[in-house]
């Protein structure tokens, strides 16, 4: 009877064991994040960093000397430090990026496929491979050595950071295995996952010969051959090439998926920015016909930047025209003209990329007026002009000085490295400061030499100083 009523009772305990586990089981939640949803964030809140302007972490519009500020100037002064920027750029592009692309690398990776599937999983995985060499070549171009080879592991907290130079062609690598996977004739991410080629698996194989060639020419003045090699077989590959071709992430109406640039010129509600004296004075050199599409008309008709590094009046300086103004514009990180002036940069250096420097140049030139509603006329006016008409004796001051007035779009980090790979003339030094004091680059996080001091230490010591002077490898001029 006892061994009866022992049976019974340990029969209704698992009953209620497994009652309270059904009442305790959240049936409307994933027991896993789909490869497809962590890809989507990942390159989501990859490009909101990068096309932000806010002065948390999107401070490069300031270093490149597109934008002024009106009350606060500390970031056109080169404060890296008051507002944790580098800690945010780490925090944001290793935790919401590459932690979730090595995540959804690894369920793909998992997943059984066969003939009819296998194509589309090697896409994805391919596409992934694309988004991290462009985060991990992003962290380099911003501070150096990073952390590349014992990142991402949670059972390391302290990862070492790996010389720069190193990970770059590691990246050149992974790159171009990721262009050899990609099959143009099977599919990848569905369009409602993709955000940046809504499933176009051709425009990702341009979009990644793009960052190749973007890449290559990076290490033009390091290793020369290398960089022929590389921006040589991009071109034959194949890169953006039609006013339409862009590595960019489209927008919409709704929050949370509006361009970035509008939570902080419009949702804000504040009035922080203002056109820079910088661009502005050089435009109107140029009579440059981007000016109506770069700027607001908010002056009747004339340009007027605020002054670089100091406080600025809103209403009496020219505004930033209605692209960063408005939810659904493209986040843009590759342009069209941008690769052109990749290639007019190539040729100027001898490589075989379809055409002469100035044959190049003047199709650079072309594409972004055009990419921004100019005409033809416009074009050859344009180019008739003394200082603009290519000149192979300084090309490195002119195409350096058209190719930053032709990325004020993109985001501010290729405008400031344009600025650092041709050291052409032009930017302002804020009152109290040199045309030294112009950063290199970002500082490492405060809080890395608290929290992972060893490897701090050894990554300061390896790169010559934690110091906003201190270049990047690639940086030599």
């Amino acid at each position: 009877m006892k061994k009866i009523v022992a049976i019974l009772l340990f029969g209704s305990l698992l009953s209620c064991t497994d009652h309270f586990e059904e009442l305790n089981t959240d049936k409307k939640s994933l027991a896993t994040v789909p490869a497809e949803s962590l890809f989507n964030n990942a390159t989501e809140r990859f490009y909101h960093i990068m096309n932000s302007n806010s002065v948390n972490y999107g401070v490069f519009k300031l270093y490149a000397q597109y934008q002024a500020q009106t009350t606060y100037p500390d970031e056109s002064q080169y404060n890296m430090v008051t507002r944790n920027i580098s800690a945010n750029w780490f925090s944001r592009v290793y935790r919401d990026g590459l932690n979730d692309l090595k995540e959804a690398k690894r369920l793909l990776e998992a997943e059984e496929t066969n003939a009819a599937t296998a194509p589309i999983q090697k896409n994805k995985l391919a596409i992934i491979t694309i988004n991290e060499v462009q985060m991990y070549s992003t962290l380099v171009d911003l501070f150096g050595n990073v952390p590349y080879s014992t990142a991402l592991d949670f059972e390391n907290p302290s990862p070492s950071y790996d010389d720069a130079k190193t990970i770059y062609y590691d990246l050149f690598s992974k790159l171009d295995q990721a262009i050899s996977d990609i099959d143009v004739n099977s599919a990848g991410f569905s369009a409602k996952n993709d955000l940046i080629n809504q499933g176009d698996v051709a425009m990702w194989k341009k979009a990644a010969n793009s960052l190749k060639l973007r890449l290559a020419m990076r290490i033009a003045d390091t290793d020369p051959a290398t960089a022929k090699t590389m921006a040589e077989a991009a071109v034959t590959s194949g890169v953006f090439s039609e006013l339409s071709d862009d590595l960019s992430m489209e927008y919409i109406t709704s929050a949370p998926y509006t361009n970035p640039a509008y939570e902080d010129f419009v949702l804000s509600g504040r009035t922080d920015f203002v056109a820079a004296n910088t661009i502005v004075d050089v435009m109107n050199g140029y009579n440059d016909p981007r000016r109506s599409a770069f700027f607001s008309n908010n002056l009747d008709g004339e340009y007027v930047g605020g002054t670089y590094g100091t406080t600025n009046s809103y209403p009496n300086s020219t505004q930033v025209g209605s692209y960063l103004q408005t939810a659904t514009s493209p986040g843009i990180l590759i342009s069209c003209s941008e690769v052109e002036f990749l290639r007019a940069e190539a040729a100027a250096r001898g490589f075989n990329v379809g055409g002469t420097a100035e044959e190049l140049y003047n199709k650079a030139v072309a594409t972004s007026i055009m990419e921004w509603g100019g005409s033809q006329e416009d074009v050859d006016a344009y180019l008739a002009q003394e200082g603009v008409a290519y000149s192979a004796d300084d090309w490195k001051q002119q195409l350096g000085t058209q190719k930053w007035i032709s990325l004020f779009y993109s985001g501010g980090i290729e405008g400031w490295t344009t600025w650092r790979l041709f050291d052409f003339t032009g930017f302002n030094v804020p009152d109290g400061l040199e045309y030294s004091d112009i950063p290199s680059r970002l500082l490492y996080p405060t809080n890395e030499a608290t929290l992972n001091g060893t490897s701090y230490d050894a990554a300061a010591a390896a790169i010559g100083g934690d110091t906003k002077q201190t270049k990047i490898f690639w940086d030599v001029n």
